[in-house]
């Protein structure tokens, strides 16, 4: 489901840039005289925001499709081997930047992301400038007859190089889904598609176009995710909360969650471990019945959302959480402990029992705002706690 969320708006893209692509010719003159600025304007935006949000991997797509925009519209590869050797090259090097991990645009970290460009770059230029006899066999090789292949000015070998570059990144689409792999995959067929088409106006601008456009939507919903969703267990953050809560009329019921001896825990067996813990139970609150929102808090404290029903409606819903995260061994390994701790010393894959205290309260006349609803739920979180921990009290 995450995958198809992230692929649905570049598939969008794509199909409206094939769509204007074949009616190009029927765009007002005026229109055209307009367009051709555009992936400038689009460039520029792209790599000023990647740069403000620090995003690599936006930022060497946007680059990559710079450099291809600027080498056919410059009539670059004046030979069949050179325009073979662009083709080629460029998915081969989307490829490596989309491998790479995001370590920041102005960065020592981010050295191989520049250093395999600079590469990549040089080798062409070696081989263009000095063509020898092996490039020629390699890229401008028939494997197969060439009257099946007649229909696009790429050479089989470069065909066979996108066709294995694409079925690679779309793997990786399915098995690392993210708004920047969804964004590499697009800008990958907007690259191969311009190749193929040559250097027209209506590829040059079209696609290019259409592969910014994807870099902006990615570096968006990039900078949407730092805003509002917690790093650590990609639940919705304090900020999202707040902005709930602005919309929030009626009845509603607000469950407030902590960690029982969470601070032991993290003394006992080291903050990697508490983050694990923390990670396991947003994954259960993503699974909390009642159509309960889940938000991070702060620290170890989690907040519940339910619209539409009181305290005592809500309640079975967070004692079935409660429940199912107290039923959940939680197993320690010897990666996940502080070497230095003593106390830590314990044996491989060892399962500890994790608990947490639940506080709810809803919304009535006297007590009109979420805010104060939620300070009641606290209040009945600490009498949970109070109580004996891993309950649920209103």
């Amino acid at each position: 489901m995450k995958m198809i969320k992230n692929l649905l708006p570049v598939l969008i893209l794509i199909t409206g840039a094939f769509y204007v692509y074949q009616r190009y010719e029927l765009i007002p003159v005026p229109v055209l005289y307009g367009i051709v600025f555009i992936p400038a304007l689009l460039a520029i935006m792209v790599i000023g925001l990647t740069i403000y949000f620090n995003r690599s991997k936006v930022f060497f797509y946007a680059l990559i499709i710079v450099i291809a925009n600027a080498a056919i519209g410059l009539k670059w590869p004046e030979t069949e081997l050179s325009y073979a050797l662009l083709s080629g090259l460029l998915p081969l090097q989307l490829l490596i930047l989309i491998l790479l991990p995001d370590r920041g645009v102005i960065s020592v970290r981010a050295v191989p992301a520049y250093a395999s460009m600079l590469l990549t770059t040089l080798f062409a230029v070696i081989v263009v400038m000095n063509p020898p006899v092996w490039a020629a066999q390699v890229f401008l090789t028939d494997w197969l007859p060439a009257r099946y292949f007649d229909w696009t000015l790429l050479s089989q070998t470069v065909l066979g190089i996108c066709l294995a570059v694409f079925l690679y990144t779309l793997v990786l689409c399915f098995v690392r889904p993210s708004p920047q792999m969804s964004a590499g995959l697009g800008v990958l067929i907007m690259l191969i598609v311009q190749m193929h088409s040559g250097d027209t106006s209506a590829s040059l601008n079209v696609f290019s176009i259409t592969a910014l456009l994807m870099c902006l939507y990615a570096v968006t919903q990039e900078s949407w995710r730092m805003a509002y969703l917690d790093e650590l267990t990609g639940l919705p953050a304090r900020r999202a909360l707040r902005e709930k809560f602005q919309q929030m009329s009626g009845l509603y019921a607000i469950g407030m969650l902590d960690v029982d001896f969470f601070k032991k825990f993290n003394d006992t067996y080291g903050h990697d471990t508490g983050d694990a813990v923390l990670q396991m139970i947003a994954g259960k609150m993503n699974k909390v019945t009642g159509g309960g929102l889940p938000y991070r808090f702060g620290g170890e404290e989690f907040s519940i959302v339910f619209k539409g029903i009181n305290s005592a409606e809500a309640r079975p819903h967070l004692e079935a959480l409660c429940v199912s995260i107290a039923n959940t061994p939680f197993v320690i390994n010897r990666g996940s402990r502080r070497k230095s701790d003593k106390r830590a010393r314990l044996k491989k894959n060892k399962s500890v029992a994790v608990t947490v205290s639940i506080g709810v309260a809803e919304s009535n006349s006297s007590v009109p705002s979420p805010w104060d609803v939620i300070k009641l739920a606290d209040k009945a979180l600490y009498r949970a706690k109070q109580n004996g921990r891993n309950r649920v009290c209103d």
